[in-house]
């Protein structure tokens, strides 16, 4: 095989894994940002379900304000015997068309929760009818239907109960009110309760206009919301958004009890649409780059048999590889999981801000930063969480510094390295406060760690002003030993010294 045609394949070769190499490392990088993309946006569509199941919520509460803020209905709940108050009930509810009442069941109770009335529309007759039981047990033991503030305590006129209660078949949204004067005045004489099933209409309203599905599964029992219920709040939505398959994403909107606690999950699906077209465009774009690819082939094919006769080709050749090569050594600096500095950059930056340092007789400051208990995390959670731990975890470390000038590297393994030029001891352990605290917001769960439920760092800072002839080596020396002093008091700290 003479020179020529090997060097034709070994172009041809090279070209062909230079674009193979091209094509996987940008695809994962690009398919984990659309990956992003999608569950932010599955995070606004869940917060626009919210939304409407609130809406709502309060349509069902404002009948419920209605009803109950409302002279007569003070004084018959208060007791009132009179003949002009013996029919009030019927004559006020029932009649034709209940229907189309926005709610299909009423509840009149007195001052200490016993039913005057416990009604719901029947759909066939559109009449109210009284609630059969269990039912009718289930609404009047729920907890926070009849619990208001005193008689002059001034949030009475204000107070309301909407919870979620399960039932036999379908779960309950109910909306209670005390019942007060038409201005708003006391005291409490019964509680207006209202209601609606969240049937498959209701659930149709919430993903109107849109391509979610939505359906209800009950939640098991002793299941904890991620963080405590707030008073008369009637829903959460978790933090977790998971992939379902190819197709779908999918989360969840915990609805809430009397106690706050989650009894039925509103489960929503959304298609993977930003994905998929992003998958897509990828695949065209590989194709479109390998069909250049093999053009390039072709026209390198010609070119390197040119080059065997005109030495001006040649040179040119020369100079363009010297240009790839200098953007690989760009490439060549990012470490490839997180994305910032490597420790090949690391070691050249820090050896030419020694030296500045040196020359200006200005400070120079290194924090070094370790993951606790990383060993733990990758035992616990598997060694793909332990990679995305370490994309997060890097990406709050560069948020957490300012400047162009300041350096963020992977050091090796979990740890990090952070180069601050021109930095004083005291404005270093302000950056290793900032970095801790940015760690923490991350909310990395760490079951298996002794500092806490998250993912927690340890952090030892070092300044000096560079003597002449000394070494950077004396820099990373202290700076380690001020993270061992950390690890050693505990972890989860800054040791500054």
């Amino acid at each position: 095989m003479n020179v020529r045609v090997k060097a034709l394949l070994f172009s041809n070769g090279s070209l062909l894994l230079l674009l193979l190499g091209i094509s996987l490392g940008m695809r994962q990088p690009l398919l984990q940002r659309f990956s992003v993309l999608e569950r932010q946006s599955m995070a606004q569509q869940m917060s626009r379900v919210e939304d409407a199941f609130l809406l709502q919520a309060e349509k069902l509460d404002g009948v419920a304000l209605s009803e109950s803020t409302w002279t007569e209905m003070h004084t018959y709940l208060g007791g009132e015997t009179s003949t002009l108050y013996a029919d009030f009930y019927t004559d006020t509810y029932s009649y034709d068309g209940a229907g189309a009442w926005e709610y299909q069941f009423l509840g009149l109770l007195d001052r200490q929760g016993r039913p005057r009335h416990l009604d719901w529309v029947n759909e066939q007759t559109q009449q109210l009818q009284p609630v059969p039981s269990p039912l009718r047990e289930q609404i009047l033991t729920s907890a926070g239907l009849n619990h208001f503030p005193a008689d002059d305590d001034p949030a009475l006129a204000d107070s309301r109960n909407i919870f979620v209660i399960p039932t036999a078949t379908q779960p309950l949204l109910l909306a209670a009110r005390p019942v007060l004067t038409s201005t708003g005045q006391g005291p409490r004489h019964g509680t207006v309760v209202v209601g609606v099933m969240i049937d498959q209409a209701f659930l149709e309203r919430l993903v109107r206009n849109s391509m979610l599905e939505v359906q209800l599964i009950p939640v098991t029992p002793g299941t904890r919301l991620s963080m405590p219920a707030e008073p008369d709040q009637v829903l959460q939505i978790p933090s977790q958004i998971q992939t379902l398959n190819h197709q779908w994403l999918t989360g969840n909107i915990y609805l809430l009890n009397g106690k706050g606690q989650p009894v039925y999950s509103l489960q929503v699906k959304a298609p993977r649409l930003e994905y998929q077209q992003g998958e897509a465009m990828l695949n065209k774009l590989t194709a479109i780059l390998f069909g250049v690819g093999l053009t390039l082939g072709v026209i390198i094919s010609w070119l390197l048999d040119r080059i065997f006769r005109h030495q001006q080709l040649l040179q040119a050749s020369q100079i363009a590889l010297r240009l790839a090569n200098q953007e690989l050594e760009k490439l060549a600096n990012l470490d490839g999981l997180t994305q910032v500095a490597n420790r090949r950059f690391f070691d050249h930056y820090l050896q030419q801000e020694w030296s500045r340092a040196q020359r200006n007789q200005t400070p120079l400051t290194l924090i070094l930063c370790d993951i606790d208990y990383f060993k733990r995390f990758n035992d616990t959670y598997g060694h793909l969480q332990g990679d995305a731990c370490l994309m997060q975890v890097a990406q709050g470390l560069k948020d957490s510094v300012q400047r162009p000038g300041d350096v963020v590297a992977r050091y090796g393994g979990e740890e990090f390295a952070l180069i601050l030029p021109e930095t004083s001891l005291a404005g270093g352990q302000e950056v290793a406060q900032r970095l801790q605290a940015q760690v923490k917001q991350l909310k990395i769960e760490h079951r298996g760690a002794p500092t806490g439920t998250y993912l927690s760092v340890s952090v030892g800072v070092a300044c000096m002003i560079p003597l002449p002839d000394s070494s950077a080596d004396r820099l990373i020396a202290q700076s380690d030993q001020n993270l061992y002093m950390a690890k050693q008091r505990g972890r989860d700290q800054v040791y500054v010294r």
